[in-house]
């Protein structure tokens, strides 16, 4: 009884264990998105900024204007870069905290499985005394009737 006990509250550990694991996990999944989202508005923006920069050149603009849409597009491919570069870093963690939410999941039903076998050992233990006591019965009446 007490070690069903110890067993229940380590299970309660290792279910916070696994929930904190798996909101870490869920967080980093979120995270990926909106990195994800901010890379194509990004691109998107770059696209347009570059056909805006078509447009102008096909009107005529100064070396000075161009030299501004150019650096500007740049700067854009800089923070798109490293914005990828963020992506491949934050995919990795991604990865060990699936890992580390996998590991704890496995590890609560561990814990369930023991809790389990131990809940089927103490029935069949209290089966088999109950079961004792009724034999005990039934040959203390047989023994009466006898005499």
């Amino acid at each position: 009884m007490a070690q069903d006990r110890a067993l229940h509250l380590v299970l309660d550990l290792r279910k916070k264990e696994e929930e904190k694991a798996q909101e870490l996990f869920v967080q980093t999944l979120q995270e990926i998105a909106r990195y994800e989202k901010q890379i194509a508005q990004i691109y998107d923006y770059k696209k347009l900024y570059a056909d805006e920069m078509a447009a102008a050149g096909a009107r005529g603009f100064s070396a000075v204007q161009l030299t501004a849409y150019n650096d500007f597009i740049h700067k854009l491919e800089v923070i798109a870069e490293r914005q990828e570069q963020e992506l491949v870093q934050l995919r990795q963690v991604s990865e060990q905290r699936r890992a580390q939410y996998l590991e704890k999941q496995q590890q609560r039903k561990v814990i369930e499985t023991l809790i389990q076998k131990h809940e089927q050992a103490r029935i069949k233990a209290e089966l088999k005394a109950e079961q004792k006591l009724l034999d005990e019965y039934v040959t203390a009446r047989a023994a009466r009737q006898r005499s």
